[in-house]
């Protein structure tokens, strides 16, 4: 986990997406309080976290297991003047303890595999206020039939699915879908894969002779690899829904 965490835990984020994009999300969610509170689920080491503070003016809850993830959050927040506002607090998704109807959006970029699409639908929206909003980025199929290559990159997440199929389950749990939209390439190249890559660099030197290291390392350049190669067949899509 150290190794990885050198690796995964050191970029601006963990995931694909962009301020531009937290933003278009935001922008759909009509009717939110002057101060809304949010719960940003899975934060990771939070760029979007402080973009929904900048955006908001209300206060967000920074969720991660990952106490070196809350730091992170923590000291972009003094950074940006906007610590006043942000609440980090260190919990597994799949057990979180806020009272129901805590929140009047609940926010998960590039996280929500921790739990899983389907479960996350049906677990997060008790935490969200009658009319709150849940804003999810997922894992979503652009064509069929993909290559063996890219099948078994994906077969750790066997929820990743077309938009379609995506949508049914929205529907399924009740929830209202406002909005979806598909992360372009550049979503993963900016803040996630070439920072991944100038650190892939960074370390071959230093970990050389290292076996767990280099594995981590060997994982990684496969990753970007593997998106470089066949970024038609895969990304991410946001999707915005409201509680009902």
């Amino acid at each position: 986990m150290e190794k990885f965490l050198d690796i995964y835990g050191s970029l601006p984020r963990a995931g694909p997406g962009s301020d531009e994009i937290t933003r278009r999300a935001y922008s759909v969610m009509h009717e939110l309080p002057a101060a809304p509170r949010i719960l940003d689920v899975g934060c990771g080491p939070g760029m979007q976290t402080i973009e929904l503070l900048r955006l908001s003016r209300g206060t967000v809850v920074a969720l991660d297991l990952l106490p070196q993830m809350l730091r992170r959050v923590e000291a972009s927040a003094a950074a940006a003047g906007v610590s006043d506002r942000l609440v980090t607090v260190e919990q597994d998704m799949n057990s979180m303890t806020f009272p129901a109807s805590s929140f009047d959006v609940i926010w998960s970029e590039g996280s929500i595999y921790l739990i899983g699409f389907e479960k996350g639908l049906t677990n997060f929206p008790g935490l969200l206020k009658p009319g709150g909003f849940l804003c999810v980025s997922e894992a979503v199929w652009l064509k069929p039939n993909p290559p063996l290559e890219v099948v078994e990159f994906w077969k750790e997440y066997p929820e990743i699915d077309f938009v379609e199929a995506k949508l049914r389950i929205i529907e399924q749990a009740g929830l209202e879908l406002i909005d979806h939209f598909i992360l372009p390439p550049e979503a993963w190249e900016e803040n996630y894969y070439r920072p991944m890559w100038l650190k892939i660099a960074e370390k071959e030197r230093e970990w050389e002779g290292d076996a767990e290291g280099l594995e981590v390392l060997r994982a990684a350049k496969d990753e970007i690899s593997v998106f470089r190669r066949f970024s038609d067949y895969y990304t991410y899509a946001f999707f915005v829904m409201k509680k009902l």
